[in-house]
């Protein structure tokens, strides 16, 4: 990794962050309660990120190619 990526990762990490704790200070109106748990938002995203990532690759598994190719 290069250093310039480096530190876009880092400042978008800090970014990130501050905006996790800026959360705390806001009024929440949860529809289902869970939802106005702090941070809510980060976290079903990354948890929304995961899932979406394995289901890619359950879904990649199952569409694979199998057998002679055209190039062979």
């Amino acid at each position: 990794m290069t250093a310039t990526r480096r530190k876009i990762l880092i400042a978008l990490v800090v970014v990130l962050a501050l905006l996790v704790v800026a959360d705390s200070f806001v009024t929440h109106h949860p529809s289902f309660g869970i939802d106005g748990t702090p941070g809510f938002a980060a976290w079903f995203g990354l948890f929304g990120a995961a899932v979406a990532v394995m289901v890619a690759h359950g879904w990649g598994r199952l569409m694979r190619r199998r057998g002679e190719r055209a190039d062979d």
